[in-house]
């Protein structure tokens, strides 16, 4: 849950949609959630947030992926989408009131978009 504690829609890719998709197809019917557990004695009931974190953190050391936090998660989507879409988009999706505050820390002028805007001012010169 945001800190502001407001509803966020995350553009997903299509394959997590389609895994998503096929995770409600088999749910029981009424289930609320999509992430449940499947046995023993909390079987159908939301998992939690810890418990979540914690898996995460077994795939990602089997996987042997340095430590992180969920922030640095946040904070290497955001940077990716960055080089993509707008930045008021990147701003929306990181919760950020102020878009200076996701400017200071996901945008970055890299050498390519440079020489692109070179090569753009250079075509409206000779235009």
């Amino acid at each position: 849950m945001p800190k502001d504690k407001d509803t966020r829609v995350v553009p997903l890719p299509r394959a997590a949609l389609a895994i998503l998709e096929q995770l409600t197809s088999v749910a029981d019917e009424g289930q609320t959630y999509v992430f449940v557990y499947a046995r023993g004695p909390s079987k159908g009931r939301r998992v939690t947030r810890n418990n979540i974190w914690r898996d995460f953190q077994v795939i990602r050391r089997r996987a042997g992926i340095a430590g992180c936090s969920m922030h640095d998660l946040q904070g290497s989507y955001c940077t990716n989408l960055a080089e993509h879409v707008p930045m008021h988009l990147v701003q929306e999706l990181a919760g950020h009131s102020d878009i200076r505050t996701t400017r200071q820390y996901y945008l970055r002028v890299r050498p390519e978009l440079m020489e692109k805007a070179r090569e753009t001012v250079d075509v409206l010169v000779a235009g």
